[in-house]
Protein backbone atom coordinates (compact mmCIF):
# COMPACT_ATOMS: atom_id res chain seq x y z
CA UNK A 1 0.00 0.00 0.00
CA UNK A 2 1.36 3.39 -1.03
CA UNK A 3 0.46 6.76 0.56
CA UNK A 4 1.59 10.33 -0.05
CA UNK A 5 1.40 12.94 2.73
CA UNK A 6 2.92 16.29 3.69
CA UNK A 7 4.08 17.22 7.17
CA UNK A 8 5.54 20.63 8.05
CA UNK A 9 5.79 21.32 4.31
CA UNK A 10 7.96 18.23 3.85
CA UNK A 11 6.53 15.72 1.34
CA UNK A 12 6.48 12.11 2.53
CA UNK A 13 5.89 8.86 0.68
CA UNK A 14 5.00 5.72 2.63
CA UNK A 15 4.80 2.10 1.50
CA UNK A 16 3.52 -0.73 3.67
CA UNK A 17 4.51 -4.31 2.87
CA UNK A 18 3.93 -7.15 5.31
CA UNK A 19 5.70 -6.26 8.58
CA UNK A 20 7.55 -3.30 7.06
CA UNK A 21 6.40 0.31 6.79
CA UNK A 22 8.76 2.29 4.58
CA UNK A 23 8.79 6.09 4.56
CA UNK A 24 10.64 8.41 2.22
CA UNK A 25 10.75 12.18 2.15
CA UNK A 26 12.75 15.28 1.40
CA UNK A 27 12.89 18.99 1.99
CA UNK A 28 14.32 22.09 0.32
CA UNK A 29 14.63 25.34 2.29
CA UNK A 30 15.60 28.80 1.09
CA UNK A 31 16.95 30.89 3.94
CA UNK A 32 17.43 34.65 4.00
CA UNK A 33 19.31 36.55 6.70
CA UNK A 34 19.22 40.32 6.29
CA UNK A 35 20.77 42.63 8.86
CA UNK A 36 21.92 46.23 8.85
CA UNK A 37 23.60 48.20 11.63
CA UNK A 38 24.72 51.81 11.83
CA UNK A 39 28.52 52.16 11.82
CA UNK A 40 30.33 53.53 14.87
CA UNK A 41 31.71 56.72 13.30
CA UNK A 42 32.49 58.60 16.52
CA UNK A 43 34.33 55.72 18.13
CA UNK A 44 34.37 53.82 21.41
CA UNK A 45 37.14 54.27 23.97
CA UNK A 46 38.17 52.28 27.04
CA UNK A 47 39.87 53.81 30.05
CA UNK A 48 41.53 52.08 32.99
CA UNK A 49 43.36 53.16 36.12
CA UNK A 50 46.72 52.13 34.69
CA UNK A 51 47.98 55.55 33.59
CA UNK A 52 47.30 57.14 36.98
CA UNK A 53 48.49 54.29 39.16
CA UNK A 54 51.43 54.68 41.49
CA UNK A 55 53.68 51.68 41.03
CA UNK A 56 52.18 48.92 38.87
CA UNK A 57 49.13 48.63 36.66
CA UNK A 58 47.33 46.33 39.10
CA UNK A 59 48.41 47.70 42.48
CA UNK A 60 44.89 48.94 43.15
CA UNK A 61 45.67 52.64 42.85
CA UNK A 62 44.79 55.03 40.05
CA UNK A 63 41.44 56.01 38.62
CA UNK A 64 39.84 55.34 35.23
CA UNK A 65 38.02 58.70 35.35
CA UNK A 66 41.34 60.46 35.78
CA UNK A 67 42.65 58.66 32.68
CA UNK A 68 39.56 59.87 30.81
CA UNK A 69 40.08 63.48 31.90
CA UNK A 70 43.70 63.27 30.74
CA UNK A 71 42.58 61.85 27.37
CA UNK A 72 44.60 58.64 27.76
CA UNK A 73 42.57 55.68 26.39
CA UNK A 74 43.89 52.13 26.49
CA UNK A 75 41.76 51.14 23.50
CA UNK A 76 39.84 52.92 20.78
CA UNK A 77 37.64 51.41 18.09
CA UNK A 78 35.47 52.76 15.28
CA UNK A 79 33.87 51.61 12.04
CA UNK A 80 33.20 53.45 8.79
CA UNK A 81 30.97 52.26 5.97
CA UNK A 82 27.87 50.03 5.89
CA UNK A 83 27.59 47.11 8.29
CA UNK A 84 25.21 44.97 6.28
CA UNK A 85 24.65 41.37 5.32
CA UNK A 86 22.22 39.99 2.75
CA UNK A 87 22.68 36.32 3.49
CA UNK A 88 21.27 33.56 1.31
CA UNK A 89 21.38 29.80 1.81
CA UNK A 90 19.76 26.71 0.32
CA UNK A 91 19.29 23.66 2.54
CA UNK A 92 18.54 20.20 1.13
CA UNK A 93 17.62 16.99 2.93
CA UNK A 94 16.22 13.55 2.20
CA UNK A 95 15.46 10.52 4.33
CA UNK A 96 14.39 6.88 4.23
CA UNK A 97 12.94 4.97 7.17
CA UNK A 98 11.72 1.45 7.86
CA UNK A 99 9.44 0.60 10.79
CA UNK A 100 10.02 -3.15 11.06
CA UNK A 101 7.65 -5.12 13.31
CA UNK A 102 9.83 -8.07 14.24
CA UNK A 103 7.35 -9.53 16.70
CA UNK A 104 4.02 -8.63 18.17
CA UNK A 105 5.81 -7.00 21.11
CA UNK A 106 8.93 -5.74 19.32
CA UNK A 107 9.29 -2.97 16.71
CA UNK A 108 12.54 -1.75 15.20
CA UNK A 109 12.96 1.65 13.53
CA UNK A 110 15.81 2.07 11.04
CA UNK A 111 16.43 5.31 9.20
CA UNK A 112 18.98 7.27 7.25
CA UNK A 113 18.89 10.99 6.58
CA UNK A 114 21.19 13.04 4.38
CA UNK A 115 21.54 16.80 4.66
CA UNK A 116 23.38 19.24 2.43
CA UNK A 117 23.91 22.78 3.70
CA UNK A 118 26.24 24.91 1.55
CA UNK A 119 27.56 27.80 3.71
CA UNK A 120 25.51 30.97 3.66
CA UNK A 121 26.76 33.59 1.21
CA UNK A 122 26.11 37.29 0.79
CA UNK A 123 24.38 38.05 -2.47
CA UNK A 124 26.25 41.36 -2.77
CA UNK A 125 29.70 39.99 -1.93
CA UNK A 126 29.97 41.87 1.36
CA UNK A 127 31.72 39.17 3.41
CA UNK A 128 35.46 38.57 3.83
CA UNK A 129 37.42 35.92 5.70
CA UNK A 130 41.01 34.81 6.36
CA UNK A 131 43.07 31.97 4.87
CA UNK A 132 45.86 30.79 7.20
CA UNK A 133 47.36 28.15 4.92
CA UNK A 134 50.33 30.35 3.95
CA UNK A 135 51.49 31.00 7.53
CA UNK A 136 52.59 28.92 10.55
CA UNK A 137 50.22 28.41 13.45
CA UNK A 138 50.44 30.91 16.33
CA UNK A 139 51.95 28.22 18.55
CA UNK A 140 54.75 27.63 16.01
CA UNK A 141 55.33 31.37 15.74
CA UNK A 142 55.64 31.70 19.52
CA UNK A 143 58.11 28.81 19.53
CA UNK A 144 60.36 30.38 16.88
CA UNK A 145 59.90 33.86 18.42
CA UNK A 146 59.34 35.51 15.05
CA UNK A 147 56.51 37.72 16.22
CA UNK A 148 54.48 40.28 14.26
CA UNK A 149 56.01 39.10 11.00
CA UNK A 150 53.66 36.75 9.14
CA UNK A 151 50.66 37.85 7.11
CA UNK A 152 47.70 35.53 6.42
CA UNK A 153 45.54 36.09 3.35
CA UNK A 154 42.46 38.26 3.52
CA UNK A 155 40.00 37.28 0.80
CA UNK A 156 36.60 38.56 -0.22
CA UNK A 157 34.23 35.61 -0.32
CA UNK A 158 33.45 34.72 -3.93
CA UNK A 159 36.57 36.39 -5.32
CA UNK A 160 40.07 35.09 -6.15
CA UNK A 161 38.82 31.51 -6.48
CA UNK A 162 37.47 31.33 -2.91
CA UNK A 163 33.93 30.02 -2.25
CA UNK A 164 31.19 32.63 -2.07
CA UNK A 165 30.11 31.24 1.31
CA UNK A 166 33.63 31.82 2.74
CA UNK A 167 34.02 28.06 3.32
CA UNK A 168 33.80 24.89 1.26
CA UNK A 169 30.69 22.74 1.48
CA UNK A 170 30.76 19.73 3.79
CA UNK A 171 29.21 16.80 1.89
CA UNK A 172 29.68 14.22 4.66
CA UNK A 173 26.35 14.80 6.41
CA UNK A 174 24.87 11.32 6.74
CA UNK A 175 22.62 10.89 9.75
CA UNK A 176 21.65 7.29 10.66
CA UNK A 177 18.82 6.70 13.14
CA UNK A 178 17.90 3.67 15.23
CA UNK A 179 14.91 3.10 17.48
CA UNK A 180 13.36 0.21 19.37
CA UNK A 181 10.08 -0.36 21.19
CA UNK A 182 9.75 -3.57 23.22
CA UNK A 183 7.07 -4.83 25.55
CA UNK A 184 8.84 -7.55 27.57
CA UNK A 185 5.85 -8.10 29.87
CA UNK A 186 2.36 -6.90 30.38
CA UNK A 187 2.11 -3.17 31.27
CA UNK A 188 5.86 -2.62 30.78
CA UNK A 189 7.43 -0.93 27.74
CA UNK A 190 11.09 -0.38 26.95
CA UNK A 191 11.98 2.30 24.41
CA UNK A 192 15.34 3.34 23.11
CA UNK A 193 16.91 5.22 20.27
CA UNK A 194 20.05 6.81 18.90
CA UNK A 195 20.89 9.03 16.01
CA UNK A 196 23.02 11.76 14.51
CA UNK A 197 21.49 15.19 14.07
CA UNK A 198 23.03 18.03 12.06
CA UNK A 199 22.57 21.72 12.74
CA UNK A 200 22.77 24.53 10.22
CA UNK A 201 25.33 27.21 11.02
CA UNK A 202 23.94 30.10 13.02
CA UNK A 203 23.71 33.10 10.71
CA UNK A 204 24.32 35.77 13.32
CA UNK A 205 28.10 35.27 13.71
CA UNK A 206 28.47 35.64 9.93
CA UNK A 207 27.51 39.27 10.36
CA UNK A 208 30.99 39.80 11.79
CA UNK A 209 32.38 38.81 8.38
CA UNK A 210 30.25 41.49 6.73
CA UNK A 211 30.77 44.17 9.39
CA UNK A 212 34.42 44.59 8.40
CA UNK A 213 36.30 44.64 5.13
CA UNK A 214 35.55 44.89 2.26
CA UNK A 215 32.61 47.27 2.84
CA UNK A 216 33.22 48.41 6.43
CA UNK A 217 36.51 49.69 7.79
CA UNK A 218 36.72 48.62 11.42
CA UNK A 219 39.72 49.96 13.32
CA UNK A 220 40.90 49.11 16.82
CA UNK A 221 43.99 50.61 18.42
CA UNK A 222 45.43 49.35 21.70
CA UNK A 223 47.81 50.92 24.15
CA UNK A 224 49.72 49.46 27.03
CA UNK A 225 47.87 49.87 30.31
CA UNK A 226 50.80 51.62 31.99
CA UNK A 227 52.73 53.49 29.27
CA UNK A 228 50.48 55.86 27.24
CA UNK A 229 50.48 55.42 23.47
CA UNK A 230 47.64 57.80 22.58
CA UNK A 231 46.86 61.32 23.75
CA UNK A 232 43.37 62.58 22.96
CA UNK A 233 40.50 61.10 21.02
CA UNK A 234 41.58 61.73 17.42
CA UNK A 235 43.77 58.65 17.23
CA UNK A 236 42.65 56.99 13.99
CA UNK A 237 43.62 59.34 11.18
CA UNK A 238 42.19 58.99 7.67
CA UNK A 239 39.71 56.22 6.81
CA UNK A 240 42.05 54.45 4.41
CA UNK A 241 42.66 50.71 4.18
CA UNK A 242 46.35 50.05 4.53
CA UNK A 243 48.08 52.43 6.92
CA UNK A 244 45.78 52.02 9.95
CA UNK A 245 45.33 48.81 11.88
CA UNK A 246 41.99 47.02 11.58
CA UNK A 247 40.23 44.17 13.34
CA UNK A 248 38.85 41.30 11.31
CA UNK A 249 36.78 38.14 11.63
CA UNK A 250 36.93 34.86 9.76
CA UNK A 251 35.69 31.29 9.69
CA UNK A 252 37.37 27.97 9.01
CA UNK A 253 37.75 27.57 5.26
CA UNK A 254 37.23 23.79 5.64
CA UNK A 255 34.70 23.79 8.47
CA UNK A 256 32.56 20.73 9.13
CA UNK A 257 28.84 20.90 9.79
CA UNK A 258 27.98 20.95 13.49
CA UNK A 259 26.23 17.82 14.70
CA UNK A 260 25.21 15.93 17.80
CA UNK A 261 25.02 12.25 18.66
CA UNK A 262 21.97 11.55 20.81
CA UNK A 263 20.85 8.38 22.52
CA UNK A 264 18.23 7.47 25.11
CA UNK A 265 16.70 4.52 26.92
CA UNK A 266 13.49 4.51 28.94
CA UNK A 267 11.40 2.00 30.87
CA UNK A 268 7.70 2.71 31.39
CA UNK A 269 5.61 0.77 33.88
CA UNK A 270 1.86 1.07 34.32
CA UNK A 271 1.40 0.80 38.09
CA UNK A 272 -2.36 0.88 37.77
CA UNK A 273 -4.90 1.90 35.18
CA UNK A 274 -4.32 5.64 35.57
CA UNK A 275 -0.77 5.72 36.95
CA UNK A 276 2.49 5.41 34.95
CA UNK A 277 6.08 5.48 36.18
CA UNK A 278 8.93 6.15 33.73
CA UNK A 279 12.69 6.04 34.28
CA UNK A 280 14.85 7.32 31.46
CA UNK A 281 18.46 7.98 30.59
CA UNK A 282 19.34 10.37 27.81
CA UNK A 283 22.58 11.82 26.53
CA UNK A 284 23.83 14.19 23.86
CA UNK A 285 27.35 14.62 22.52
CA UNK A 286 27.83 17.82 20.53
CA UNK A 287 30.69 17.89 18.02
CA UNK A 288 32.13 20.46 15.60
CA UNK A 289 30.34 23.24 17.47
CA UNK A 290 31.12 26.85 16.71
CA UNK A 291 33.25 28.84 19.12
CA UNK A 292 35.00 32.18 19.32
CA UNK A 293 38.82 32.04 19.24
CA UNK A 294 41.22 34.96 18.89
CA UNK A 295 44.33 33.65 17.07
CA UNK A 296 46.15 37.00 16.93
CA UNK A 297 46.32 37.58 20.65
CA UNK A 298 49.76 37.98 22.16
CA UNK A 299 51.04 35.85 24.98
CA UNK A 300 50.81 37.44 28.43
CA UNK A 301 53.38 40.17 28.80
CA UNK A 302 54.09 43.84 29.34
CA UNK A 303 54.69 46.66 26.92
CA UNK A 304 53.06 47.29 23.58
CA UNK A 305 50.86 44.42 22.42
CA UNK A 306 51.11 44.68 18.63
CA UNK A 307 54.84 43.77 18.40
CA UNK A 308 54.04 40.61 20.39
CA UNK A 309 51.17 39.39 18.19
CA UNK A 310 51.66 36.35 15.91
CA UNK A 311 50.50 38.17 12.78
CA UNK A 312 51.41 41.70 11.78
CA UNK A 313 49.05 42.18 8.87
CA UNK A 314 46.67 40.63 6.36
CA UNK A 315 47.72 40.36 2.71
CA UNK A 316 44.98 40.86 0.14
CA UNK A 317 44.34 37.84 -2.06
CA UNK A 318 45.46 38.32 -5.68
CA UNK A 319 42.79 40.06 -7.74
CA UNK A 320 40.87 41.39 -4.73
CA UNK A 321 38.43 44.11 -5.75
CA UNK A 322 37.21 46.52 -3.08
CA UNK A 323 34.14 48.77 -3.41
CA UNK A 324 34.77 52.00 -5.27
CA UNK A 325 34.46 54.17 -2.15
CA UNK A 326 37.28 52.29 -0.35
CA UNK A 327 40.79 53.65 -0.82
CA UNK A 328 43.45 50.96 -0.56
CA UNK A 329 47.12 51.65 0.04
CA UNK A 330 49.48 48.77 -0.69
CA UNK A 331 48.61 45.06 -0.80
CA UNK A 332 48.16 44.48 2.94
CA UNK A 333 46.69 46.04 6.05
CA UNK A 334 47.93 45.92 9.68
CA UNK A 335 45.69 43.80 11.88
CA UNK A 336 44.98 43.78 15.60
CA UNK A 337 42.82 41.17 17.25
CA UNK A 338 41.01 38.64 15.07
CA UNK A 339 37.75 36.86 15.82
CA UNK A 340 38.03 33.36 14.40
CA UNK A 341 34.94 31.15 14.45
CA UNK A 342 36.01 27.53 13.94
CA UNK A 343 33.75 24.50 14.40
CA UNK A 344 35.98 22.98 17.04
CA UNK A 345 34.03 23.03 20.32
CA UNK A 346 32.41 20.05 22.01
CA UNK A 347 29.70 19.50 24.59
CA UNK A 348 28.12 16.60 26.39
CA UNK A 349 24.96 16.20 28.41
CA UNK A 350 23.86 13.22 30.51
CA UNK A 351 20.62 13.03 32.43
CA UNK A 352 18.59 10.61 34.51
CA UNK A 353 14.87 11.34 34.41
CA UNK A 354 12.16 9.95 36.67
CA UNK A 355 8.56 10.79 35.74
CA UNK A 356 5.32 9.89 37.51
CA UNK A 357 2.08 10.62 35.67
CA UNK A 358 -1.45 10.16 36.94
CA UNK A 359 -4.00 10.68 34.24
CA UNK A 360 -7.07 12.76 35.07
CA UNK A 361 -9.43 10.46 36.92
CA UNK A 362 -11.74 11.08 39.88
CA UNK A 363 -11.09 14.79 39.53
CA UNK A 364 -7.30 14.64 39.95
CA UNK A 365 -4.24 14.53 37.66
CA UNK A 366 -0.54 14.77 38.46
CA UNK A 367 2.64 15.03 36.43
CA UNK A 368 5.87 15.02 38.42
CA UNK A 369 9.35 14.88 36.84
CA UNK A 370 12.79 14.88 38.43
CA UNK A 371 15.99 15.30 36.42
CA UNK A 372 19.53 14.69 37.62
CA UNK A 373 21.95 15.90 34.97
CA UNK A 374 25.33 17.29 34.07
CA UNK A 375 26.32 19.42 31.06
CA UNK A 376 29.93 20.15 30.09
CA UNK A 377 31.38 22.26 27.28
CA UNK A 378 34.73 23.74 26.32
CA UNK A 379 33.18 26.92 24.91
CA UNK A 380 30.25 29.13 25.83
CA UNK A 381 27.42 29.91 23.47
CA UNK A 382 28.94 33.13 22.20
CA UNK A 383 25.75 34.12 20.37
CA UNK A 384 24.38 34.70 23.86
CA UNK A 385 27.58 36.02 25.42
CA UNK A 386 27.03 35.85 29.13
CA UNK A 387 24.71 32.85 29.09
CA UNK A 388 21.21 32.75 30.53
CA UNK A 389 22.16 35.13 33.33
CA UNK A 390 25.22 36.94 31.92
CA UNK A 391 27.42 34.40 33.69
CA UNK A 392 30.36 34.20 31.28
CA UNK A 393 31.91 35.81 28.21
CA UNK A 394 32.55 34.46 24.76
CA UNK A 395 36.34 34.79 24.27
CA UNK A 396 38.48 32.17 26.01
CA UNK A 397 40.98 33.38 28.55
CA UNK A 398 43.83 31.84 26.55
CA UNK A 399 43.04 31.23 22.89
CA UNK A 400 46.06 28.92 22.69
CA UNK A 401 45.01 26.69 25.57
CA UNK A 402 41.41 25.79 24.85
CA UNK A 403 41.63 22.70 27.06
CA UNK A 404 41.56 25.07 30.03
CA UNK A 405 38.10 26.22 28.90
CA UNK A 406 36.46 22.86 29.62
CA UNK A 407 33.92 23.19 32.38
CA UNK A 408 30.26 23.20 33.24
CA UNK A 409 27.93 24.61 30.62
CA UNK A 410 26.16 27.83 31.54
CA UNK A 411 22.81 25.97 31.32
CA UNK A 412 23.93 23.14 33.63
CA UNK A 413 21.46 22.18 36.34
CA UNK A 414 22.31 19.33 38.68
CA UNK A 415 18.79 18.94 40.03
CA UNK A 416 15.40 19.97 38.66
CA UNK A 417 12.02 18.84 39.95
CA UNK A 418 8.79 20.07 38.40
CA UNK A 419 5.30 18.94 39.43
CA UNK A 420 1.96 20.05 38.04
CA UNK A 421 -1.50 19.05 39.19
CA UNK A 422 -5.19 19.63 38.58
CA UNK A 423 -7.73 18.93 41.35
CA UNK A 424 -11.50 19.28 41.23
CA UNK A 425 -13.03 19.61 44.67
CA UNK A 426 -15.34 16.60 45.25
CA UNK A 427 -18.30 18.80 46.17
CA UNK A 428 -21.45 19.61 44.23
CA UNK A 429 -23.83 17.98 41.82
CA UNK A 430 -22.64 14.59 40.63
CA UNK A 431 -19.63 14.60 43.00
CA UNK A 432 -18.71 12.34 45.90
CA UNK A 433 -19.61 14.71 48.74
CA UNK A 434 -22.42 17.18 49.30
CA UNK A 435 -24.23 16.82 45.98
CA UNK A 436 -26.68 19.47 47.19
CA UNK A 437 -27.08 22.03 49.91
CA UNK A 438 -25.05 25.03 51.00
CA UNK A 439 -21.68 23.20 50.67
CA UNK A 440 -22.48 22.34 47.07
CA UNK A 441 -23.39 25.95 46.35
CA UNK A 442 -20.19 27.31 47.96
CA UNK A 443 -17.59 24.76 46.89
CA UNK A 444 -19.13 23.09 43.86
CA UNK A 445 -17.50 23.42 40.44
CA UNK A 446 -14.22 24.57 42.03
CA UNK A 447 -10.85 23.54 40.62
CA UNK A 448 -7.30 24.03 41.89
CA UNK A 449 -4.24 23.69 39.65
CA UNK A 450 -0.60 24.57 40.08
CA UNK A 451 3.03 24.12 39.14
CA UNK A 452 5.74 23.57 41.74
CA UNK A 453 9.37 23.98 40.68
CA UNK A 454 12.61 23.30 42.53
CA UNK A 455 16.01 23.46 40.88
CA UNK A 456 19.64 24.03 41.73
CA UNK A 457 21.48 27.10 40.44
CA UNK A 458 23.19 27.85 37.16
CA UNK A 459 27.00 28.09 37.25
CA UNK A 460 28.87 31.30 36.53
CA UNK A 461 32.46 32.41 35.90
CA UNK A 462 34.58 34.74 37.99
CA UNK A 463 36.36 37.27 35.76
CA UNK A 464 38.37 40.46 35.76
CA UNK A 465 37.52 43.59 33.87
CA UNK A 466 40.29 44.76 31.55
CA UNK A 467 43.22 43.18 29.75
CA UNK A 468 45.48 42.77 32.78
CA UNK A 469 47.32 39.94 31.01
CA UNK A 470 48.39 42.26 28.18
CA UNK A 471 47.34 39.97 25.31
CA UNK A 472 45.34 42.50 23.27
CA UNK A 473 42.06 40.58 23.22
CA UNK A 474 38.77 42.15 22.22
CA UNK A 475 35.04 41.46 22.35
CA UNK A 476 34.15 43.03 25.64
CA UNK A 477 37.46 43.00 27.49
CA UNK A 478 36.23 40.55 30.15
CA UNK A 479 38.08 37.28 29.71
CA UNK A 480 40.90 37.09 32.30
CA UNK A 481 40.09 34.94 35.33
CA UNK A 482 41.53 35.23 38.86
CA UNK A 483 43.61 32.80 40.86
CA UNK A 484 42.07 30.47 43.42
CA UNK A 485 43.25 30.85 47.00
CA UNK A 486 44.64 27.45 48.07
CA UNK A 487 42.49 25.74 50.68
CA UNK A 488 39.69 28.30 50.52
CA UNK A 489 36.19 27.02 49.74
CA UNK A 490 33.91 29.00 47.48
CA UNK A 491 30.81 27.78 49.30
CA UNK A 492 29.37 29.57 52.33
CA UNK A 493 27.17 27.96 54.95
CA UNK A 494 23.53 28.96 55.14
CA UNK A 495 24.18 31.20 58.15
CA UNK A 496 27.04 32.98 56.38
CA UNK A 497 25.38 33.49 53.01
CA UNK A 498 23.51 36.73 52.43
CA UNK A 499 22.63 39.09 49.61
CA UNK A 500 25.78 41.04 50.47
CA UNK A 501 27.98 37.97 50.07
CA UNK A 502 26.50 35.04 48.17
CA UNK A 503 29.80 33.14 47.93
CA UNK A 504 33.20 33.35 49.61
CA UNK A 505 34.86 36.24 47.79
CA UNK A 506 38.07 35.56 49.72
CA UNK A 507 38.49 32.34 47.73
CA UNK A 508 39.75 34.39 44.76
CA UNK A 509 42.64 36.75 44.29
CA UNK A 510 43.86 38.92 41.43
CA UNK A 511 46.51 37.30 39.23
CA UNK A 512 49.86 39.02 38.82
CA UNK A 513 50.26 41.50 36.01
CA UNK A 514 50.90 39.92 32.59
CA UNK A 515 49.51 36.54 33.67
CA UNK A 516 46.36 34.49 33.40
CA UNK A 517 44.49 33.16 36.41
CA UNK A 518 44.02 29.49 37.21
CA UNK A 519 40.29 29.54 37.96
CA UNK A 520 38.21 27.63 35.43
CA UNK A 521 34.99 28.48 33.63
CA UNK A 522 31.68 28.24 35.50
CA UNK A 523 33.14 27.12 38.81
CA UNK A 524 30.67 28.90 41.10
CA UNK A 525 27.08 27.65 41.37
CA UNK A 526 24.51 30.41 41.45
CA UNK A 527 21.25 30.72 43.39
CA UNK A 528 18.68 27.97 43.21
CA UNK A 529 15.02 28.43 42.37
CA UNK A 530 11.90 27.44 44.32
CA UNK A 531 8.47 28.51 43.15
CA UNK A 532 4.79 27.57 43.44
CA UNK A 533 2.17 29.01 41.10
CA UNK A 534 -1.40 28.23 42.11
CA UNK A 535 -4.73 28.86 40.38
CA UNK A 536 -8.17 28.59 41.98
CA UNK A 537 -11.15 28.67 39.60
CA UNK A 538 -14.86 28.64 40.46
CA UNK A 539 -17.52 28.19 37.77
CA UNK A 540 -21.03 29.64 38.08
CA UNK A 541 -23.77 28.63 35.64
CA UNK A 542 -25.86 31.73 34.95
CA UNK A 543 -28.03 30.22 32.25
CA UNK A 544 -28.16 27.00 30.28
CA UNK A 545 -25.48 28.21 27.85
CA UNK A 546 -23.88 31.03 29.84
CA UNK A 547 -21.19 30.37 32.41
CA UNK A 548 -19.13 32.73 34.58
CA UNK A 549 -15.70 31.75 35.87
CA UNK A 550 -13.87 33.49 38.71
CA UNK A 551 -10.11 32.93 38.77
CA UNK A 552 -7.60 33.71 41.49
CA UNK A 553 -3.98 33.26 40.38
CA UNK A 554 -1.05 33.28 42.80
CA UNK A 555 2.47 33.49 41.36
CA UNK A 556 5.25 32.60 43.79
CA UNK A 557 2.58 31.84 46.36
CA UNK A 558 4.98 31.49 49.32
CA UNK A 559 6.92 34.64 48.31
CA UNK A 560 10.15 32.68 48.21
CA UNK A 561 13.16 34.95 47.44
CA UNK A 562 14.66 33.70 44.17
CA UNK A 563 17.89 35.49 43.38
CA UNK A 564 19.18 35.89 39.85
CA UNK A 565 22.36 37.84 39.04
CA UNK A 566 25.39 37.74 41.31
CA UNK A 567 28.35 40.09 40.89
CA UNK A 568 31.20 38.09 39.36
CA UNK A 569 33.82 40.73 38.43
CA UNK A 570 36.54 40.54 41.07
CA UNK A 571 38.00 44.00 40.41
CA UNK A 572 34.57 45.58 40.81
CA UNK A 573 34.39 45.60 44.63
CA UNK A 574 31.05 47.44 44.70
CA UNK A 575 29.26 44.41 43.22
CA UNK A 576 31.58 41.41 43.57
CA UNK A 577 29.85 38.55 45.35
CA UNK A 578 26.65 40.51 45.91
CA UNK A 579 23.16 39.60 44.72
CA UNK A 580 22.30 42.14 42.04
CA UNK A 581 18.76 41.14 41.09
CA UNK A 582 16.01 38.67 41.85
CA UNK A 583 12.92 37.24 40.23
CA UNK A 584 9.45 38.58 40.95
CA UNK A 585 8.04 38.31 44.48
CA UNK A 586 4.51 37.08 45.15
CA UNK A 587 1.97 38.37 42.65
CA UNK A 588 -1.80 38.00 42.86
CA UNK A 589 -4.12 38.23 39.90
CA UNK A 590 -7.91 37.98 39.81
CA UNK A 591 -10.17 37.69 36.80
CA UNK A 592 -13.66 36.96 35.50
CA UNK A 593 -14.43 35.07 32.30
CA UNK A 594 -17.78 34.64 30.63
CA UNK A 595 -18.34 31.75 28.22
CA UNK A 596 -21.45 31.42 26.09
Amino acid sequence: MWAFTTSNKEPNLSWQRRSHTFKFGGEVLWVQYNRNESPNLIGTYNFTNGFTTRTAKNDGTGNALASFLLGLPTQGSRSIGPSRIDGRQQLYSAYAQDDFRLRKNLTLNLGLRYELAPPMYDQHGQMASIDYRNVPSPQAIFAEKRLAFYSPILFICGQSGYPKGCAYTDYNNFAPRLGIAWEPMDRTVVRGGAGIFYAATDANPLFRLAAGLPTNIAQTLNSDNFIPKFNGFDIFGLAVVGPVQIQQAGIDLFQRTSYSIQWNLSVQRELRRDLVLEVSYLATLGLKLEQNVQPNNAQPGTGAVDPRRPYASLTFAPGTQFPSYVTVVGNSVPVGFINYLPHSAQSNYHALLVRLEKRFTNGFSLLSSYTFSKAITNAPQFRNAGGVNRSENSPPQDSFNLRAERGLAYFHLTHRWVSSFVYDLPFGKGKQFFPSGWAARVFGDTQFSGIYTMQSGFPFTINLRGDTAGVGAGTGGIFVRPNAVPGASVELSGSQRSTEQFFNTAAFTLPPAAAFGNVGRDTVIGPGFVNLDLVAARNFRLRERVQLQFRAEFFNLFNHPNYNLVGRIINDPATFGKVLSQFDPRQLQFGLKVTF
